[in-house]
């Protein structure tokens, strides 16, 4: 196999509903993932046994062993070919600790990239858990589209794509640690039967629509004034957003992205012009189905 690139596409959560803290620590949450068109891009070549990792474009992302890049390599050493490596190129365009997966898409990539350039044909369980080995949130990277996750965000599942919106996806260039996000929520929680609701999720209307999507913005984001205290201006942004002529905007994750669903695409345009000379980084962005997405990976 010679050089070959692969996208590795962002994410936005359409809301966030924190219900409670388990006993390991981490937290239950209900959240409604959906792929955009937002990516790093992954070039992969072979070379002889070794993994060389080279990063480019905006800074912070590791270049070594803790690198999600090469550590998807290290998931699949028990059925790497012998003397089999590679050289992987990562052009990173997806902020760092924005709340949009960038890093955890990078390592789904990388899982299938280091596949097929090894000739490997693992079966979709064992990609499944070579991805849950590396995150909770690399296993919906496998699935794209639109889903439901719970759990620690790790449990999917996969819906009826929800799509025809256009997106403006704002990082205001301070990254959120999610760790410390999540140490700072504090009773009350979402109440499970508030939301339950979630789990019954069909689309209303055939194909989904722009209608449905901003429904389900509204039900929120529980990390986000969290986040805010950490990073004040998310909400600056959202504002603004909403002033610029967004029907609905949010956080995304555990932040510090906030993206705004636009119905006119001139004041998208136009919102996305001010938010770029007031020194953030802006992104026009649509969402990206399961089909799309898993046959860009060479998964369909």
């Amino acid at each position: 196999m010679g050089r070959f690139t692969l996208r590795a596409r962002a994410k936005i959560n359409l809301n966030l509903k924190v219900l409670g803290r388990r006993s390991d620590g981490y937290h239950e949450i209900e959240t409604l993932m959906q792929t955009i068109s937002l990516h790093d891009t992954l070039l992969f070549e072979p070379r002889h046994d070794a993994i060389e990792l080279q990063i480019a474009g905006p800074g912070g992302a590791p270049a070594g062993e803790s690198n999600l890049v090469v550590k998807a390599a290290a998931s699949l050493a028990a059925v790497r070919p012998r003397g089999a490596g590679a050289r992987v190129r990562l052009e990173k365009t997806i902020p760092i600790g924005a709340g949009l997966g960038g890093g955890s898409s990078d390592a789904a990539a990388a899982l299938v990239g280091f596949c097929r350039l090894w000739g490997i044909t693992p079966s979709e369980e064992e990609l499944r858990a070579a991805a849950g080995s590396l995150g909770a949130d690399v296993p919906f990277f496998l699935t794209g589209g639109t889903a439901l996750a719970t759990g620690i965000g790790s449990t999917l599942e996969p819906l009826p794509d929800l799509g025809g919106y256009a997106l403006l996806v704002v990082f205001p260039g301070l990254p959120v640690a999610t760790g410390e996000v999540y140490a700072r929520v504090r009773p009350p929680l979402t109440p499970a039967l508030k939301i339950s609701s979630m789990a019954r999720f069909v689309p209303t209307l055939r194909g989904g629509s722009t209608r449905e999507a901003e429904e389900w913005v509204r039900a929120g984001n529980d990390l986000e004034p969290y986040a805010r205290e950490l990073c004040p201006v998310i909400g600056v942004i959202k504002d603004r957003l909403i002033a610029a002529g967004a029907s609905v905007a949010s956080m995304s994750g555990s932040g510090s992205s906030v993206f705004g669903i636009f119905r006119d695409e001139r004041a998208l345009d136009v919102a996305a012009r001010e938010l770029k000379s007031a020194g953030y980084a802006a992104f026009r962005c649509q969402p990206v189905g399961r089909s799309d997405y898993r046959s860009e990976l060479g998964l369909a």
